[in-house]
């Protein structure tokens, strides 16, 4: 038994050894212009676009009145520059594809009671149904805590986990390949295209969530309990194609596991008034102006209930390097 324990070991070893070394080989061999790695997986990322240009802008050491965290939906259709124009001082730490068990090592190792008062978790179905893959792709190259990246890399129990975190320690990110057209600052994404085409028919079946991704949105409830950080669950407006028995598998899951609670659900999604062919630019995101409407009405919900106070409110300058529009509806 030790004897086959012993070549066990020495076979790790040479394993490792080897691993390491091909793919330093490959991360630092350039192939039209980027390291060859980049070939020989469709799920490695390269450094940059919004995602690298948020987590590079935010300053967890800065005090935020709220910060916004979720997916695609979230850096997209929730605008900070609204809420700084309204007195209060957010930022969007959103990014492509955030799945519960990519927000939760990010609230985790970004996001404390002094700094951050406040979490606002954007939900929407699909987070609950995919496995978390090109999320933790996208954010093991493109934020900067190693702890968070590794987490996630874990939390996938996916081989090619090891392949992102791998790639992360041996090749540079201190400067992106690539920046985003579209951001805007303060991690926000401003997408002016409307769809200008009617929705398909909502599905017809309800979907299954994720025990994965409910035990991750749940540990994100305790966490923030834990950090006595507000925590306020909501979903944007949704075009006609998000109305219908998928939608009501979420609110049936948020009405169960958040009763007693005290963290409301701002649910959004069949709000009355919504232009169906103006606000959205594609079936799922909401365009520029459909994030300012809905971040309105967002901030207005949040006063009302006196989440966010009118006491905290001091005019926000714009920051260097962020846009200086306004964002009034």
């Amino acid at each position: 038994m030790g004897r086959l324990i012993k070549k066990a070991t020495v076979f790790l070893l040479f394993f490792g050894v080897v691993y390491i070394a091909a793919f330093a080989v490959l991360a630092h061999l350039p192939f039209q212009g980027k390291p060859l790695i980049f070939r020989t997986g469709d799920y490695y990322n390269w450094p940059g676009g919004d995602t690298w240009q948020r987590f590079h802008e935010f300053d967890r050491n800065v005090r935020q009145d709220a910060v916004i965290i979720g997916s695609s939906h979230a850096y997209r259709g929730y605008d900070p520059f609204v809420f700084r124009d309204r007195g209060f001082k957010v930022f969007n730490l959103g990014s492509s594809a955030q799945s519960p068990l990519n927000t939760y090592p990010l609230i985790e190792h970004f996001l404390d009671r002094a700094h951050c008062p406040l979490v606002i978790l954007d939900v929407f179905e699909g987070v609950f149904t995919n496995v978390g893959l090109e999320s933790t792709a996208d954010l093991t190259q493109n934020q900067p805590s190693d702890a968070a990246a590794l987490d996630m890399a874990w939390a996938i129990r996916d081989l090619r986990g090891l392949n992102m975190m791998a790639l992360r320690m041996l090749t540079r990110r201190d400067k992106p390949y690539y920046t985003s057209d579209f951001y805007e600052g303060l991690g926000f994404c401003a997408i002016p295209d409307s769809v200008n085409r009617e929705a398909p028919p909502p599905p017809d079946k309800g979907v299954e969530l994720s025990s994965t991704q409910r035990h991750y949105f749940e540990s994100c409830i305790r966490l923030c309990r834990e950090r006595g950080i507000r925590l306020v669950v909501t979903s944007h407006y949704a075009r006609r194609n998000r109305r219908g028995p998928a939608h009501k598998v979420l609110t049936a899951y948020m009405d169960s596991i958040l009763a007693d609670t005290g963290i409301p659900y701002l649910d959004y999604t069949n709000s009355p008034g919504i232009d169906d062919l103006h606000w959205f630019a594609d079936d799922s995101h909401l365009n520029t102006t459909g994030a300012r409407i809905f971040t309105g009405h967002l901030v207005d919900s949040l006063e009302s209930l006196g989440i966010l106070h009118t006491e905290q409110r001091s005019v926000m300058p714009a920051a260097a390097g962020t846009s200086d529009r306004s964002s009034a509806p």
